[in-house]
């Protein structure tokens, strides 16, 4: 792709020539690209649901844009990449789910009041992270949130009902991001 700042041969071109080129301007430069060749066939079912979520996150930026809250919209433009603007920033955090990075069980025990330490990010902002706790034969044992710690990055659910035995319970925690976009890790303990 070619960039250009106005220069006397392709001046303030937008469009394309014949099939070959296209013109556009971004951020006060000339791009010059190939043209995009025309599809043949439909989309395959992996294009198809992408175009879909796409579709949804396109619809999710443009009530961003245009929102009745001044501080979500204002979250989004502070954290503005290098030729980003509030749309496609908006766009892009529907887009990516957040990942749980990392369940810390050293401090849960199996006791009322033990912890567990929850790692877990996003392009943007985690919002919320759910912890379940299922006991060795399978069985929903415990759920409840996590608080998030001073960080920013850990989440801390503290243990409510006692479990014995802890050898062979799974732990569950899911992360969910402003768009509602979900991640999940799970562990077991052994």
């Amino acid at each position: 792709m070619a960039h250009s700042n106005n220069s006397i041969i392709t001046g303030k071109l937008t469009g394309s020539i014949g099939k070959e080129l296209v013109f556009r301007e971004w951020e006060g430069k000339t791009i010059v690209a190939k043209a995009p060749k025309k599809r043949t066939g439909g989309p395959t079912t992996a294009q198809a649901e992408i175009q879909e979520k796409f579709l949804m996150a396109s619809r999710y930026a443009k009530t961003i844009k245009f929102t009745t809250d001044p501080d979500l919209a204002a979250a989004y433009t502070a954290v503005l990449r290098p030729r980003q603007n509030l749309y496609s920033r908006a766009l892009a955090d529907f887009m990516s789910s957040p990942v749980v990075k990392q369940l810390d069980t050293h401090n849960y025990n199996g006791t009322a009041g033990s912890s567990i330490r929850i790692r877990a990010i996003d392009d943007f902002r985690v919002t919320a992270v759910r912890v379940e706790i299922y006991d060795a034969g399978g069985a929903l044992h415990e759920s409840g949130n996590a608080v998030q710690n001073i960080n920013g990055l850990d989440w801390t659910y503290t243990a409510q009902l006692d479990l014995s035995p802890v050898v062979g319970c799974r732990i569950k925690a899911s992360a969910v991001d402003i768009p509602g976009n979900v991640g999940v890790l799970e562990q077991l303990i052994s």
